[in-house]
């Protein structure tokens, strides 16, 4: 075949060429340097993206400032927890002032019921709630009174005093009102004053009775006598009735002792009577007498008596 009769190879593009080739606008765009815009066009874009591009919600986080609540919160606790102190300080000395206040009152009442002087010791315990709760009921559920060295008449001791449903106001009736006068044994020798014609020389608290030592002569004989006596409460008055006698340590019984010696013992056996009512007020009532091992009791009561009325500042009779 010729070379007119061969086909003409449609000629590839030379590789360097393609290189070479021009680019579109918009390739060349990226090597051309930026223009910068004034402000008024940079927002001019700015609205116009924003009129263009559909809005987008957004979740927008808001850091609280934790210490600052933590330290509000402290300061708020500290303020309550010191108004609450100052509370209780305050409420701790109000009842206080109250319990001084009205124990100084009772003492008060007690002295002159019993005709003591004004600095005579009286210790005043009112029990149950706090003072101004039970003053806010309009009465003292229970007061404790003890007065020590009291003296009625020769006997000395000291006095109990208990009263119950007590009204503030001391012209209204107490509840109830006990008193327990405790005599020791060593002031118990006061009684023998008593004893008309008896010397005695010693006293004792023995097997529930008051025991008086002396002597006695029988016929020229002397003899070392206990008389043994036994309280009991006879028409608002303490009565000492001989039950027994102990002659050298021999003990008889009274009623015997007065048949053999009859008129001869008389004095020994005759019942003593102790007036004791005058010395306290009319509304206390002597309700029992006992012998203790080592005081002589006894027992006073009231019911519905006004401290401050006149059945509580007169004296009793016999």
């Amino acid at each position: 075949m010729t070379d007119e009769q061969r086909p003409e190879t449609p000629e590839t593009p030379d590789s360097d060429a393609a290189e070479t080739k021009e680019l579109p606008d918009t390739a060349q765009s990226d090597s051309t340097p930026t223009e910068v815009l004034p402000d008024s066009a940079v927002a001019d874009a700015t609205a116009a993206d924003t009129t263009e591009a559909p809005a987008q919600s957004a979740t927008v986080y808001v850091e609280t400032p934790a210490p600052k609540r933590r330290r509000t919160g402290l300061i708020v606790g500290l303020v309550l927890l010191g108004i609450v102190i100052v509370l209780a300080i305050a409420a701790v000395i109000a009842e206080s002032i109250a319990r001084q206040q009205a124990s100084a009152l009772i003492a008060d009442q007690v002295r002159q019921a019993l005709a003591l002087e004004p600095e005579h010791p009286v210790d005043v315990v009112i029990e149950g709630p706090p003072v101004l709760w039970q003053a806010a009921g309009g009465e003292l559920e229970a007061v404790q009174i003890e007065v020590e060295r009291v003296a009625f008449g020769e006997l000395v001791g000291d006095l109990s005093l208990r009263a119950t449903g007590t009204p503030l106001d001391p012209l209204q009736p107490t509840d109830s009102l006990s008193a327990v006068y405790r005599v020791a044994e060593v002031d118990v020798a006061a009684l023998a004053g008593f004893f008309s014609g008896i010397v005695v020389t010693d006293v004792q608290l023995d097997n529930r009775e008051v025991r008086f030592e002396t002597g006695f002569e029988i016929f020229g004989v002397s003899f070392a006598i206990g008389i043994g006596v036994t309280p009991t409460v006879e028409n608002g008055q303490l009565a000492f009735s001989p039950t027994s006698i102990v002659i050298n340590d021999q003990v008889i019984d009274a009623a015997d002792l007065q048949s053999q010696f009859g008129g001869l013992v008389e004095p020994l056996l005759a019942t003593q009577r102790v007036c004791v009512a005058q010395y306290l007020p009319q509304a206390l009532e002597l309700t029992a007498v006992q012998v203790g091992d080592e005081q002589l009791l006894v027992v006073f009561t009231a019911e519905e008596v006004a401290l401050g009325g006149t059945e509580f500042s007169t004296r009793g009779t016999c």
